[in-house]
């Protein structure tokens, strides 16, 4: 009796050890199958990680962007306010640029203010339209307005508008006419400042010397020197150019004019 219960006892134990090995090793497959799942997972999500992450940035990047954008839009509606909307900022600029078309005209440089500039050295382009005259700007003339002053306010605004005919027409009118008027100096360098537009340069220098001699305490004296010099330079006579270049730097030496005159006479060397 005692031989069996033992023999049982033992093949007990040998049955018990071998489903204790099967579990473990049940086990052990599924922590293996596990183990690949997650590898699985990891080479998955190797590729979609750096992904979300360059998505991620441009998101945020495009979000400043529309911040930047919107802070741009808010000033200029800001800005656009102060001056009356956006045609009062409109008028805004065509005041600037037209001020900087005068500073090109009288100084004969260029400012590159047009998309079709050619890169062309001033001394042979003609200039393009100024503004800013010294009298008020032009105004559709009224019953009581001064004729004279309408006739030259005309004139400008046609220069200013590039129609630089109508303008020598009107300056031409007003020369003729009001010989004694105030604004008769202004009005002779306007009618030459037309002509060298049409790039009409000899009736040009005429016109400037008419300004430089006849009214010589004029603020457009030193102008007249500079385009002058300019008109003999496109008409060839260079020895004539250098000597008003010369007499410019001499008579007004602290002038801008006189600046650019040093300038051009190293160009004509």
């Amino acid at each position: 009796m005692n031989i069996r219960i033992a023999i049982s006892i033992l093949l007990l134990s040998v049955l018990s050890g071998c489903a204790q090995q099967s579990e473990v090793s049940m086990l052990q497959n599924r922590v293996s199958q596990q183990e690949q799942t997650i590898r699985q997972l990891n080479s998955q999500l190797s590729g979609v990680q750096p992904a979300q992450a360059d998505t991620w940035a441009q998101v945020q990047s495009m979000h400043q962007e529309i911040a930047t954008l919107k802070g741009q839009l808010d000033n200029l509606n800001h800005a656009a306010s102060s001056v009356g909307g956006v045609e009062g900022l409109a008028n805004r600029v065509a005041r600037h640029e037209a001020a900087l078309r005068l500073l090109e005209t009288q100084f004969a440089i260029n400012l590159n203010l047009d998309d079709n500039a050619s890169g062309q050295t001033p001394m042979n382009a003609p200039p393009v339209q100024a503004a800013s005259p010294p009298s008020s700007p032009a105004q559709p003339p009224a019953a009581s307005t001064d004729v004279a002053k309408a006739l030259y306010d005309s004139g400008y605004a046609s220069f200013t508008s590039g129609n630089h005919n109508e303008a020598l027409r009107a300056f031409t009118d007003f020369t003729k006419t009001y010989p004694k008027h105030s604004l008769i100096s202004n009005a002779w360098f306007w009618k030459a400042e037309s002509n060298f537009a049409l790039k009409d340069y000899a009736t040009a220098a005429v016109d400037y010397e008419k300004v430089i001699k006849d009214y010589p305490t004029s603020q457009k004296v030193p102008s007249a020197y500079l385009k002058q010099a300019m008109s003999f330079a496109n008409i060839k006579k260079k020895d004539v150019a250098r000597y008003r270049l010369e007499d410019l730097i001499k008579k007004f030496p602290n002038t801008p004019e006189a600046t650019r005159a040093k300038k051009m006479l190293a160009e004509l060397k």
